[in-house]
């Protein structure tokens, strides 16, 4: 054992005692954590601990000399994670460990890529590209294929190619199955795609696993080294590991099978990016041997709410059986907020908050939404009542211009055949090239198959550029030259304020527009602050680190808990955090569960799950609100979500602030909750279907000669109105429902 571990543990032995420790934990707990050998699946419910035995169990290996530190390897899927666990383990072991790895996959991977990719042909300072740069190489290519974008949209084709890497299936696979003309072009897209991020030295997000699984499935010397390295592996949230990533550790465990995986089927809710439920259901299958221990105390939230989320959640299929309990107190009713508008529901839930902030400050409640655009009601009222919030999913630090431009220069600087970056900032700020310019030179590069900035040193002998374009290209290099030959020598935070200031470009922001300039410089100056305290932390604090690092940052690495203030984000978003109330707002059919989910049984287990991880955020109050008439898409009705219908009676208390007003078109289903023991539903929940239900656009009908169809559109009015239906096998067609004998389904 090298010596400044030996003296690390000593002194941390010595104050910690690690058993006393252990004792604070639960027997499950207890059991997960002592369990070191052998695959071993955790099946962690919402607030029961699993941050807490992910780090001791690191803890515990360390403190019973069962590995070095650099033998384990944790993976998550946030930087936030892995920062928390991260935190968490140095505060037990009294010091962090710089080689200790517990870092997202992403992370991991590039790492790996930086130590070895030259194993695959590509330069260790390869530049990894974000979704924006996707994104605007993908456009490049659709332009030079001649396709429409219109017709093969950059953003589409990127989550197609996304998909596909995800599934391990590169361009050359997907074109030898392709078929039609629309496949065909799309297989043309990606190939090239593939080919213009060679040439750029540059890997996607997508490739990070990829070319990780390609190295380590392609090279036995590089796969048994890293199988030796790794003795102990540990996945937090496997339940939303996908085909690649799963491959991934496959790969890495090696002959010892020592992998810890850790999460909760009933909170996987990215089926939409790749996420595979079947990975955490087949654990014993694709691991035998497996043990599985089930920890099922929750220590976050009240009975009230364990209660509600898991009588939901029971009614999905692809699920392990466990029962979540606490010790926690039975806490206040649901209460469901009945409104009439999306306005009239925003201002009903802001004003809950405001009466709440007596017992809760503000940074301990959240607002929760199935979709951005949700937020604009409520962002209106909050401005109006001038109360503080923050959204986490807009736009992320590192994707604002300024940033970007910046990020640019210093990414050329760092690989000089990234062309993405290049064509970014060539003209920026406004150096005088044109377009027409810029084709020819690509047209110039092309030729000498070599990237945009190595041919631009010999602009010269292109006799179809005119002096002046070359005289402002030849500039441009020789201003990007020198930075190129000082990067290993400078810090990260000097490097970028050299460039800041050689551009004036806190000048230039404030020219460019007097409102948002300042701003704007106040971002820049945000990312040198940033730069600095990477360089001042990292052990390795290179360029192509920081870069790395920056391009792997996600939304939720927004958050701020700190600050006082309300937070308003996607259920998505809200993954892993927790908070003293919670607002889930837009509780309708057709908006949660979306209506694309209606027809699709895998899709609506996905979206009960993000009810339940939506529910259990709830540490004391859960509140729940849908509006009746919300004005999407042209469709003015709305009827409450089956998750409303399918929570305990008992546990709900409905406020109905609805008034309806004449002249109004209401549509919805209403809501009453039965006083002396009518008629009812299973959910205690009594519906009222008035006739003109039927007029809602998307509404799912029966009809007995056509079957089963969509309502796509209306024509008239009272008893004249015609449906325009969408029969499936059968195509439109208008009728008056008036003669005809159509039954709701959906």
């Amino acid at each position: 054992m090298p010596k400044y571990v030996t003296a690390l543990y000593s002194s941390v032995f010595k104050t910690t005692d690690m058993q006393e420790y252990l004792k604070s934990l639960n027997p499950v707990q207890y059991e997960a954590v002592t369990t070191t050998e052998g695959p071993l699946l955790v099946v962690a419910g919402a607030g029961s601990g699993k941050t807490r035995v992910l780090t001791t169990r690191v803890a515990y290996i360390l403190g019973q000399r069962l590995a070095e530190s650099y033998n384990i390897l944790a993976v998550t899927f946030t930087n936030k994670a892995a920062r928390e666990m991260k935190e968490r383990i140095a505060h037990l072991l009294g010091a962090d460990i710089k080689s200790l790895i517990v870092s997202t996959f992403h992370s991991f991977c590039a790492m790996l890529l930086r130590r070895e990719s030259q194993a695959i042909g590509y330069p260790s300072n390869f530049t990894i590209f974000d979704e924006d740069d996707s994104v605007s190489l993908i456009k490049t290519c659709v332009d030079q294929l001649g396709l429409s974008r219109s017709q093969f949209t950059p953003l589409s084709l990127r989550r197609k190619i996304s998909g596909l890497k995800n599934r391990m299936e590169d361009a050359s696979r997907y074109a030898a199955r392709a078929s039609g003309y629309f496949e065909a072009k799309t297989a043309e897209v990606f190939n090239m795609y593939e080919q213009r991020l060679q040439e750029c030295a540059a890997f996607d997000f997508d490739d990070l696993i990829l070319r990780s699984v390609q190295l380590l499935s392609g090279r036995e010397d590089i796969r048994s080294k890293y199988q030796n390295k790794f003795k102990y592996i540990l996945v937090d949230e496997y339940q939303d590991t996908n085909h690649s990533q799963y491959q991934l550790l496959k790969l890495l465990i090696g002959p010892h099978h020592n992998i810890c995986a850790v999460g909760d089927e009933d909170q996987s809710i990215y089926r939409w990016r790749g996420a595979d439920i079947t990975n955490i259901l087949n654990f014993e299958k694709d691991f035998p041997g497996a043990k599985v221990i089930k920890m099922e105390q929750n220590y976050r939230s009240t009975k009230t709410i364990l209660e509600a989320a898991s009588a939901v959640i029971a009614n999905n299929i692809s699920r392990k059986d466990k029962v979540l309990w606490t010790e926690i107190d039975q806490g206040e009713a649901i209460r469901l907020f009945l409104t009439d508008t999306a306005a009239d529901e925003a201002s009903m839930v802001i004003d809950t908050i405001v009466g709440l902030q007596k017992s809760f400050p503000l940074k301990e409640m959240a607002v929760l939404y199935r979709t951005n655009a949700q937020s604009r009601a409520f962002e209106e009222y909050l401005r109006r009542m001038n109360i503080p919030y923050q959204i986490i999913g807009g736009v992320s630090f590192y994707q604002r211009k300024e940033i970007k431009d910046l990020l640019a220069y210093l990414k050329l600087i760092a690989n000089p055949r990234d062309d993405v970056s290049f064509l970014r900032i060539i003209n920026y700020p406004r150096r005088g090239i044109g377009e027409t310019s810029l084709i020819k030179l690509r047209t110039f590069a092309a030729g000498l198959r070599k990237p945009l900035l190595e041919a631009s040193y010999e602009i010269e002998k292109y006799d179809d550029l005119g002096a002046r374009p070359k005289g402002l290209i030849k500039k441009f290099i020789e201003y990007i030259q020198p930075f190129m030959k000082e990067k290993g020598e400078i810090d990260i935070g000097t490097l970028s304020q050299e460039i800041v200031d050689s551009l004036r470009l806190t000048e230039y922001l404030i020219e460019e527009d007097s409102v948002l300039g300042q701003n704007r410089v106040e971002n820049i100056e945000e990312f040198i602050t940033g730069a600095n305290e990477f360089a001042a932390i990292h052990p390795e604090p290179t360029l192509d680190n920081f870069l790395a690092e920056i391009s792997l940052y996600t939304d939720i690495d927004q958050y701020n808990e700190i600050e006082d203030k309300l937070t308003l984000m996607t259920l998505h978003a809200a993954k892993g955090l927790e908070f003293g109330s919670v607002f889930l707002v837009g509780l309708e059919e057709g908006l949660f569960p979306l209506m694309r989910a209606i027809e699709d049984p895998m899709e609506l287990e996905e979206e009960r799950r993000l009810f339940y991880v939506g529910a259990t955020r709830a540490k004391r109050n859960l509140f729940i609100s849908l509006a009746s008439s919300r004005g999407r898409f042209g469709e003015r009705g709305s009827i409450p979500s089956r998750f409303v219908r399918e929570l305990p009676p008992g546990l709900v208390e409905t406020v109905d602030n609805r008034q309806i007003i004449p002249g109004r078109y209401n549509s919805s289903a209403s809501i009453k909750i039965p006083k002396h023991e009518p008629e009812h539903d299973e959910s205690g929940l009594h519906y009222e279907f008035e006739e003109d239900e039927l007029l809602r656009i998307g509404r799912i009908i029966m009809h007995p000669t056509f079957g089963r169809g969509k309502v796509i559109g209306v024509e008239g009015s009272g008893e004249a109105v015609r449906l325009e239906i969408l029969f499936t096998g059968i195509g439109a067609k208008k009728i008056m429902p008036k003669y005809a004998k159509l039954k709701i389904i959906g």
